[in-house]
């Protein structure tokens, strides 16, 4: 009885597997036909059998960021990547390509750089991505160096005409950068080196100033000194003449009294 349930079990869990292999491999025929809601049915199927089919979720990421639904795309490209199983560098680049059409530049180059530590055609593809997510981030020197270093893995490319192209356009802009930097240092140098010696220039006029003012200080208290001393000297000749201060009295001179006689009236 034990046997024949253990053998019931295993019978299940096979008839499962190739259930959802059915439904995974109709959904990949689907999707290559063009039929995406067929496809879309197939796949979550096939997921719904077997959660750690990551080849179902990559599809059907593909399938809904096709049509627009990039919420959704990104929900399965997530659920794919979490189940690290064989179509994870797929998922990746998936997601990374989603997050940067989004302009989510960060999260698409933190994905990028992590594909950049494996060789393979996701490698290659990540340097040109990457490149271009630079121009768009204005950071001209990093998108020069991932170009040219994705020139060396793929130099054969179809693109190298116009990768040639930006990388002379953007090294232009690198090196007219570059002049107006050194200009700017330079106007800046001096403009600081016009106000230090505006600055100096400043110091010595107040410095003279001061020594100006000081000098007329010290004229002016050696003229009231010689005044002073001037003074000084006359008081000191007139007290030494010889003359003698006499006080005025009575006998000094003579004092008449007129009296005039007044009639008075009876």
């Amino acid at each position: 009885m034990v046997k024949k349930a253990l053998l019931l079990l295993v019978f299940s869990i096979f008839a499962l597997s190739l259930t959802a292999a059915d439904s995974y491999q109709d959904g990949l025929q689907d999707y290559r036909e063009g039929r995406n809601e067929q496809a879309l049915l197939n796949l979550k199927k096939a997921l719904d059998t077997d959660p750690s089919n990551d080849g179902a979720c990559l599809y059907l990421g593909v399938l809904y960021q096709k049509m627009g639904n990039v919420n959704q795309a990104e929900t399965y490209y997530v659920q794919g990547r979490g189940l690290s199983g064989l179509h994870f560098m797929d998922l990746t680049f998936n997601l990374a390509n989603l997050y940067f059409n989004q302009k989510r530049y960060d999260e698409a180059g933190e994905l990028y750089e992590r594909l950049l530590l494996s060789p393979g055609v996701h490698r290659t593809s990540s340097l040109l991505n990457l490149a271009n997510m630079s121009v768009q981030k204005g950071d001209f020197d990093r998108a020069v160096d991932l170009y040219l270093d994705y020139l060396i893995e793929d130099p054969d490319t179809p693109q190298r005409p116009q990768i040639e192209q930006m990388v002379a356009l953007l090294q232009q802009g690198i090196d007219r950068a570059e002049q107006q930097r050194l200009a700017e240092e330079e106007r800046l140098r001096q403009a600081e080196e016009a106000a230090k010696q505006a600055e100096e220039a400043e110091k010595a006029r107040l410095a003279e100033e001061q020594r100006q003012r000081e000098i007329e200080e010290q004229q002016r208290l050696e003229e009231e000194a010689r005044q002073r001393e001037l003074l000084d000297s006359i008081l000191s000749s007139l007290e030494s003449s010889g003359q003698e201060t006499k006080n005025f009295t009575a006998d000094s001179e003579k004092v008449q009294e007129v009296f005039e006689a007044s009639d008075l009236d009876d």
